[in-house]
């Protein structure tokens, strides 16, 4: 699976800072492929082999396979709902077909053909941390920037739906991933744009999200059918931002 040079192996440099995830059917292939990344980030990455959906996100995911079919393009499709800048990058051989994965809501970023040399990964990876350095120096505006985990994190604000308190922490809800940090409800209702409103103690929601104010049931519903609680004492303030952002 990967062809190293000596070269390579002695130039080592670690990418911080940034999170990393493989997916692979075949989970010893997973592993080696997992210890290859390991050797040049400081962050050692997730391993999956299952169904993508429910996992959290990551800045880059690796996704190795041997064809190209339902299961392939499901993990992928969910890999890109979990983030529109995760960078998704396919590992396979050169006689697989990959014209599934060339499609708008995949959109992958790279391609690596197997063998995988560590030149390869290395350079990948560097180029990977560059444009995430690029994207938060120049579209900072457009994007939330915390820290989970001890590592950066940018969200951009048209991917969040809500956030929530939740045991001392905040909980960043986009269609894919929830993400937990430390910081306050109220903190966040003073620095976030005005589309983000607070709908109730424990809520803030991006009202260009709602779909659906339910009055009855005090509920907001929101893309992909996810509810939250409003409060009374909110609902004019969340119906205003409604009338300004529809």
């Amino acid at each position: 699976m990967f062809s190293d040079s000596r070269a390579a192996l002695h130039t080592l440099v670690m990418i911080e800072d940034i999170t990393l995830a493989v997916w692979d059917p075949d989970l010893h292939r997973g592993c080696l492929l997992k210890e290859r990344l390991d050797m040049f980030a400081k962050r050692e990455a997730a391993l999956f082999s299952g169904d993508w959906e429910g996992t959290p996100c990551n800045d880059a995911c690796f996704l190795s396979f041997d064809v190209c079919g339902e299961l392939e393009t499901r993990v992928a499709r969910s890999a890109r709902q979990a983030g529109e800048t995760v960078f998704i990058l396919l590992v396979a051989d050169r006689n697989c077909n990959l014209t599934a994965m060339f499609r708008p809501k995949i959109r992958p970023s790279g391609v690596l053909f197997r063998p995988v040399q560590s030149v390869h990964l290395r350079d990948m990876l560097g180029e990977i941390a560059e444009e995430m350095d690029r994207l938060a120096r120049t579209e900072t505006d457009d994007a939330f920037i915390f820290k989970s985990d001890g590592a950066s994190r940018r969200i951009p604000f048209r991917d969040i739906l809500f956030f929530e308190a939740c045991n001392k922490k905040v909980v960043l809800h986009t269609t894919g991933q929830e993400i937990g940090y430390y910081d306050s409800i109220d903190n966040l209702a003073s620095v976030l744009p005005p589309n983000f409103v607070r709908c109730h103690r424990s809520f803030l929601v991006n009202v260009r999200k709602i779909e659906e104010l339910r009055g009855a049931d005090m509920v907001l519903k929101l893309v992909g059918g996810v509810c939250i609680p409003f409060s009374r004492s909110q609902r004019s303030a969340v119906e205003k931002q409604l009338t300004i952002n529809s």
